[in-house]
C-alpha cells in the first residue's frame, strides 16, 4: 500500500524518519531545500545517532528545487515541515502523490486542518510525534528519547480504524513503536500540551526538555499552561489524552489545588528521565537565529482561546516573551524564568 514514500523536510524527525524507513529497506526519497544538508545525504548518508546505536545509510536526496525532475508519483509524503510553511508545502508535494497517496503531518502543532482542504480529507492522515531528536549538522538527525519509548500515533482524521492505517503503523514500526489512535484531535491536543509547556519554557531559558519536568518553580508555570491547553480544548469540544502519561483533566486540578500539583510534580519527574538531555524543537530555532513555531503553539491555543472565550494568561505571557526572543531583544538564559513568576 505505501510502496513509494517521500519524507517532505529532512530535518531532526524528517531525517530519523527517513533514516530508518531506508535503513529498513523502504523505497524512500527525501526532499529538502538546505543544500548542505541534500548534499551530505547524497555524498554519505543519512548518519542516525541515537542513545543505542549510531548508523550510516546511503539514500536518494534531492533538492526541492529537483523535485519537478521526479516522474514517479507516492503512495505517502511524511510533511516534516515547520507548521509555518504547511499551506505551501501542501501545494508543492500535491503534483508528487499519486492519485490514492496520502499526506502525513507529521509535525508539532495541529496542521491537520490546513492540509485537509488543500489536499482533501481522504487523503490526509495524522502522525503525532513522541519521539525526540535534533539536527545540528547536516544529514546526522539525532535521535534524543530511548528507541523502546512510544514513537509514533498514527490515526484517520474520522476516527476509523482502517486498512491503510494499520498498514501505515506498519510501516513507521520499523522506526519504534507506533500505535493506532481513534482519537486523533485528542492525541493532537495531548501533544500540543506538551509542545506548549516545554518548548518555549526551554526556548526562553535554555533549560532541556528534561530539566523543564523537574526544574523547581518551572514546573509550576508549565503546569498552569498545560491547563489552559485542555481548558480551550475541552471548550472545544475535544477528549484530550493523557498528557506525558498524565490523565489531562489532573493539569486543570493542580492548576488550582496545591495537593494535586505535588501528585502532577513527582509523576512529572518521573518521565524527565526518558527524555535525557534532549533540547525541544524551539530552543532548536533560537540556538540558530531560526524563526519559531510560538504562534502554532501557544499562540494558537490563545487564538483559540479568544474565539471561545476561554482566558488563557500563560499561553498569552510566554507567546509575546518568545517574540522578544525571536527579535533579538531578550537572550535565552535561565534567569529569564522570572517574566513567569505570576505563574508559579
Amino acid at each position: 500500500m505505501f510502496e513509494r514514500i517521500a519524507v517532505m523536510g529532512v530535518g531532526a524527525i524528517g531525517g530519523t524518519i527517513g533514516g530508518y524507513l531506508t535503513r529498513a529497506g523502504r523505497d524512500v526519497t527525501l526532499i529538502d531545500q538546505w543544500g548542505a544538508n541534500v548534499e551530505e545525504i547524497r555524498q554519505n548518508g543519512v548518519h542516525v545517532t541515537a542513545q543505542d546505536e549510531d548508523f550510516y545509510v546511503p539514500a536518494k536526496a534531492i533538492h526541492l528545487g529537483e523535485a519537478c525532475n521526479i516522474t514517479e508519483r507516492f503512495d505517502a509524503i511524511f510533511l516534516a515541515m515547520k507548521s509555518y510553511d504547511t499551506i505551501w508545502a501542501t501545494h508543492f508535494i500535491l503534483p508528487l502523490l499519486k492519485p490514492t497517496g496520502v499526506v502525513i503531518s507529521a509535525q508539532n502543532g495541529i496542521n491537520d486542518d490546513r492540509i485537509a482542504p488543500i489536499a482533501g480529507f481522504s487523503r490526509t492522515i495524522g502522525c503525532v510525534i513522541t519521539l525526540g531528536a535534533g539536527m545540528y549538522d547536516p544529514g546526522n538527525p539525532v535521535r534524543t528519547s530511548v528507541t523502546d519509548r512510544l514513537a509514533f500515533y498514527v490515526g484517520e482524521l474520522n476516527g476509523l480504524n482502517t486498512a491503510r492505517i494499520q498498514a501505515l503503523a506498519d510501516v513507521m514500526s520499523d522506526i519504534g513503536p507506533t500505535k493506532i489512535t481513534t482519537n486523533l484531535w485528542g492525541e493532537r491536543w495531548a501533544k500540543l500540551a506538551v509542545n506548549s509547556m516545554a518548548n518555549p519554557i526551554c526556548a526562553l531559558t535554555g533549560l532541556s526538555s528534561g530539566e523543564s519536568r523537574s526544574t523547581p518553580g518551572v514546573v509550576d508555570i508549565t503546569v498552569k499552561i498545560g491547563a489552559e491547553v485542555v481548558k480551550v480544548a475541552t471548550a472545544l469540544g475535544v477528549s484530550v489524552e493523557p498528557i506525558n502519561g498524565v490523565p489531562a483533566d489532573l493539569y486543570v486540578k493542580a492548576a488550582e489545588d496545591a495537593e494535586a500539583l505535588e501528585e502532577l510534580k513527582s509523576e512529572l519527574a518521573e518521565t524527565a528521565r526518558q527524555l535525557g538531555a534532549g533540547r525541544p524543537s524551539m530552543l532548536q530555532d533560537v540556538i540558530k537565529g531560526r524563526r519559531t513555531e510560538i504562534e502554532y503553539l501557544d499562540g494558537y491555543v490563545a487564538q483559540k482561546g479568544r474565539e471561545i472565550g476561554i482566558p488563557t494568561p500563560a499561553c498569552d505571557a510566554i507567546t509575546e516573551l518568545i517574540k522578544k526572543v525571536e527579535r533579538g531583544e531578550l537572550k535565552s538564559e535561565r534567569d529569564n524564568i522570572r517574566y513567569m513568576e505570576q505563574f508559579m
